[in-house]
C-alpha cells in the first residue's frame, strides 16, 4: 500500500509492507520514501520523520546537489555520456538502416537509426544500453583473463548484470557478475572491481586476508574503491 503524505515542506511516500521495522530512504530522483509496517500508524511514521528531520535534510540537499550536477554535465538529457571515464556528446546520425546501431567515434558516441526511430528517446536508450551491455561482455571477459593469470584464481562463469546498488558480486558456485554500467568509470576502476569480486573466490568474505590480496594485486585499491564511492552516482543511463 503506498500514499503521499507531507511534515512542513517536506513531502514523503509512505510504503506499507510485510517487514518488522522502518526505513527511510531518498531515492535518485530526490523523492522521500518511508517504507514501514502493515500495522504501523501513521501517527508513528510522522514522529519519526519529525526525529529524522534534519538527516533527511541534508540527504536530499545532498541528492538534489547530484542532480544538478548530472544535468550540468547532459547525462539526464541524454545529451552526454561517460565511456571508460571520459564524457562522450551523445549524437543522433540519420541512417537508412533497419533498427538502431550505436558505436564510439573518437569523442562521440554515434546513434545510428531512421529520423522517426532517433526522435525516440526510449528507444535510443535501450539501443545506448544494449551496446553497453554487449561491449562489457567483451571487456569484462578480457579484464578477468588478465587478472585471473596474476592471481590464479579462475570463475566457472561471468554474467553481465544492470543493478542499481552493486557493481559486482561472487557467488559460492564460483561465478562473477558485473554491472555493465561500469564501462561508464575508468579502466583503472573496473579493474579494481575484477580483482575486487575475483579475490572472492579465495576468501568470501571481506577479512584482514581478503583485503591484503586485493592490495598485493592493485596497491592503490582504496583510492579506486573511493571513487565508486564518491562518483558512482555519474554511472547512469539517461
Amino acid at each position: 500500500m503506498e500514499t503521499t503524505h507531507k511534515i512542513s515542506s517536506l513531502e514523503y511516500k509512505v510504503i506499507k509492507k510485510d517487514k518488522k521495522g522502518i526505513s527511510i530512504s531518498i531515492d535518485e530522483k530526490g523523492e522521500i520514501i518511508v517504507r514501514a509496517p502493515m500495522n504501523m500508524d501513521y501517527g508513528s511514521i510522522e514522529r519519526i520523520i519529525e526525529n529524522k528531520i534534519d538527516w533527511i535534510y541534508k540527504s536530499k540537499n545532498i541528492i538534489e546537489d547530484k542532480i544538478e550536477y548530472l544535468k550540468s554535465m547532459g547525462i539526464l538529457q541524454g545529451q552526454n555520456m561517460l565511456w571508460l571515464g571520459k564524457l562522450l556528446k551523445v549524437e543522433k546520425l540519420p541512417s537508412n538502416i533497419k533498427g538502431c546501431h550505436v558505436e564510439i567515434l573518437d569523442d562521440r558516441i554515434a546513434v545510428y537509426g531512421n529520423e522517426e526511430l532517433l526522435r525516440d528517446h526510449e528507444a535510443v536508450s535501450r539501443s545506448i544500453r544494449k551496446f553497453y551491455r554487449e561491449k562489457s561482455k567483451i571487456i569484462f571477459n578480457k579484464r578477468v583473463g588478465l587478472y585471473s593469470k596474476k592471481i590464479n584464481l579462475y570463475p566457472n562463469k561471468i554474467n553481465i548484470r544492470c543493478q542499481k546498488t552493486r557493481w559486482g558480486s561472487c557467488s559460492s558456485n564460483r561465478n562473477l557478475s558485473f554491472n555493465y554500467k561500469l564501462l561508464m568509470a575508468p579502466i583503472d576502476v573496473i579493474d579494481y572491481i575484477v580483482v575486487h569480486e575475483l579475490c572472492h573466490l579465495a576468501y568470501m568474505n571481506h577479512s584482514k586476508e581478503y583485503w591484503s590480496l586485493v592490495g598485493s594485486i592493485i596497491p592503490q585499491y582504496l583510492e579506486r574503491r573511493n571513487w565508486l564511492k564518491n562518483s558512482g552516482y555519474l554511472l547512469r543511463f539517461p
